[in-house]
């Protein structure tokens, strides 16, 4: 009977013991489960905040293109007021590039407006004539621009195998209408040799990423060439403005001293820097007004190509920030048709 007892005792010792393991089980798996809902729930919550922030940063980055746009039609208006037309540093569209807007929210907004001429336009230095021909200035100039480009390229001397001259003649390749190369022989040749095959374009660059598409020319010098040149316009005017330009640009005004061609040294530069101290302006041969210094009285020959002292043609850069998330839009608009401008580029980054 005692035996009996004690028997019956130890089964119920382990039924319960065998009910708490499974208990454990079931209480665990819920905790996992409701732990894995948390999570789930909170990355749901965090891909929901972070689409939220992106739709507002790209909303204000938009908005930062069309504030700019706005500015930019306004100094039109006043230019149009005034008998000396001049884009320069001083203007409103300058002053407010780069200051950034804080809202209430913590949101941020940053423009940045350049003058597209404040850069040499490869398109405005490959200049042909009726027969299509380039003008031998043009020539020398991208010349002598790549090669200032090249010694600025960060690679030791010996890994800088670019050839100034082929290079030249391989950039006029790409743009010129006929099929023959400057040197002699078919343009197509080399850009058939490619994995895909490709042609020159025979028209304008549109980028300045196109560059990398002309034979010869790859990412180290793309890169270097960056901040000295623009593409814009593509047709039609695009000399350097010496109001807007930095002084690295200033450096490839291209003239004759009298004695040769050469690009504009350090003292022309230093001189036209002088010249745009303290809201001073550098004007063309025709214009005149307190402050300007005629750019004869600094460079005393001709431009090529020649200097723009009024821009169409800016480049906008909108940035949106909302907590982490950051939207950045770059475009490029045409204000010349005044209250409609044209919408050159636009890259969402």
């Amino acid at each position: 009977m005692r035996r009996s007892m004690m028997a019956s005792s130890e089964a119920r010792r382990r039924e319960r013991g065998v009910v708490l393991v499974v208990v454990l089980f079931f209480a665990l798996l819920l905790a996992s489960t409701i732990a894995t809902f948390q999570s789930r729930a909170l990355i749901d919550h965090m891909i929901v905040q972070n689409r939220d922030s992106r739709s507002r940063a790209d909303a204000l980055a938009r908005g930062g293109v069309r504030l700019a746009t706005a500015l930019l039609l306004e100094d039109e208006y006043r230019e149009r007021q005034t008998q000396l037309a001049l884009d320069h540093r001083e203007e409103l569209w300058a002053q407010v590039s780069g200051q950034p807007i804080v809202f209430a929210d913590g949101s941020s907004l940053a423009v940045s407006i350049e003058d597209v001429a404040s850069k040499l336009n490869l398109n405005a230095v490959m200049f042909f004539d009726e027969t299509g021909a380039i003008e031998p200035k043009g020539a020398d100039l991208l010349q002598r621009l790549i090669e200032k480009a090249v010694a600025e390229i960060p690679l030791p001397p010996g890994e800088k195998t670019y050839d100034a001259t082929e290079l030249a003649s391989n950039l006029i390749d790409y743009v010129d209408e006929d099929s023959e190369k400057q040197q002699g022989g078919p343009e197509d040749e080399d850009y058939q040799r490619r994995d895909p095959p490709g042609r020159p374009a025979n028209r304008p660059v549109l980028s300045v990423d196109e560059l990398r598409r002309v034979e010869g020319f790859d990412g180290h010098l793309v890169a270097a060439l960056a901040p000295y040149v623009t593409v814009y316009p593509y047709v039609g005017g695009g000399g350097i403005n010496p109001n807007t330009a930095p002084p690295w640009v200033l450096g490839l005004l291209f003239f004759d001293d009298e004695v040769e061609l050469r690009l504009a040294d350090e003292d022309t530069v230093r001189r036209l820097l002088i010249a745009r101290e303290d809201g001073g302006l550098v004007c063309a041969e025709e214009q005149s007004a307190e402050g300007c210094t005629p750019i004869r009285e600094i460079v005393t020959n001709a431009i090529f190509p020649e200097p723009d002292y009024k821009s169409d043609v800016f480049v906008i850069t909108a940035t949106g920030r909302v907590g982490d998330v950051a939207r950045r839009i770059e475009a490029v608009v045409d204000r010349g048709d005044g209250s409609d401008p044209r919408l050159l580029s636009w890259r969402a980054l």
